[in-house]
C-alpha cells in the first residue's frame, strides 16, 4: 500500500494520557515527512485548540470542528461546510427561553452564546482566553462550523428543535454539534482533493465516536489500541496503545517508515 496523505486525530492519538505526544510519535511523524508523506490532523477541537501542535511538528494542515472547517498550513481555507444560519437564529432563540452553556465556532473565533463557567473553564485548560459572548448581528455574516454544547446529560435536549445538524463527542462533558451532512469522512476527502491524492491513498488514525465514520469511510483505517471499541470495530488496523508507540508502530507495519 501506497499513502500519500495522512491523517490524525488529536486526543488519545497524537497525544498520550498526558497531554503531550510521544517521542516514538515524533520520531514517526519526521520520517513519514522524509519518505514524503502529506500529515494532516483530522480533529474535533475547535480551530484555536489546534494551534498548540505547531510547537510539536509542521504539519501541513488541519481538518478542524470535525472536518467542517480544514485549511492548510498557510491558513489556506480548503473546505468548508457550515451549520444552516436558521439553525443559529433557533440556538439564540432558545438561549432567551433558558439559557444553556453551549459554544459558537466560526472558522477562527468562538464565542459563548450564554455566560458559562464549563466554557470559561474548557478554554483556560488549553491556556486560552474565555472567548466573548455571540452577537446575534453575526447570524448570515459569519459562517458557524461547529457548536459545543457543555453537560449534555443534562442539556442535550435543549438542541433538538434545530433541524439540520447532528452531533458526536470524544470527551462526556461536551457534545460537538455540526451540520447534518457532514464529519470527518466529508472535509478528509475533499481536502485531500486539492492536493490530488485519492481515497485509496489517504491513512487515518483515530481513537474515538467522532472517528467511527472516517475509520470506516476514508481510505485505510487504523485505530489506536486505547480506542472505544466503536472506533476498533471500523477500523482496517488495530495497533497499540498511544503512549505505546502506537502510531510508530503502525506506520512501520504498513511500510510508511
Amino acid at each position: 500500500m501506497s499513502f500519500r496523505a495522512i491523517f490524525f486525530d488529536i486526543d488519545g492519538t497524537l497525544l498520550g494520557r498526558d497531554k503531550r505526544m510521544p517521542p516514538s510519535t515524533l520520531h514517526a511523524l519526521k520520517k513519514a515527512r522524509e519518505n514524503g508523506a502529506l500529515l494532516f490532523v483530522a480533529t474535533g477541537r475547535v480551530t484555536p485548540m489546534t494551534y498548540f501542535l505547531r510547537d510539536y511538528f509542521d504539519f501541513d494542515g488541519f481538518a478542524a470542528m470535525t472536518g467542517q472547517y480544514c485549511f492548510d498550513k498557510n491558513g489556506k481555507v480548503l473546505h468548508t461546510l457550515a451549520i444552516d444560519p436558521e439553525d443559529i437564529r433557533l440556538l439564540m432563540q432558545l438561549q432567551k427561553e433558558e439559557p444553556f452553556p453551549c459554544l459558537i465556532a466560526e472558522g477562527r473565533e468562538c464565542f459563548a452564546a450564554t455566560p458559562a463557567k464549563q466554557i470559561d473553564e474548557n478554554f483556560y485548560r488549553h491556556n486560552l482566553p474565555a472567548p466573548p459572548l455571540y452577537d446575534v448581528s453575526r447570524i448570515g455574516k459569519h459562517e458557524v462550523y461547529q457548536l459545543m454544547l457543555y453537560d449534555p446529560e443534562i442539556y442535550a435536549s435543549r438542541i433538538l428543535p434545530l433541524n439540520h445538524i447532528k452531533y458526536t463527542h470524544t470527551v462526556s462533558y461536551c457534545y460537538d454539534v455540526i451540520h447534518e451532512n457532514g464529519g470527518k469522512q466529508i472535509g478528509i476527502p475533499a481536502m485531500a482533493a486539492h492536493y490530488g491524492i485519492r481515497n485509496d491513498e489517504i491513512l487515518v488514525f483515530g481513537d474515538g465516536p467522532n472517528d467511527v465514520d472516517m475509520l470506516r469511510d476514508v481510505g485505510f483505517g487504523v485505530a489506536m489500541g486505547n480506542g472505544c471499541a466503536e472506533a476498533k470495530a471500523a477500523a482496517d488496523y488495530i495497533t497499540a496503545d498511544v503512549d505505546d508507540d502506537g502510531i510508530y508502530r503502525a506506520l512501520k507495519e504498513l511500510g510508511v517508515i
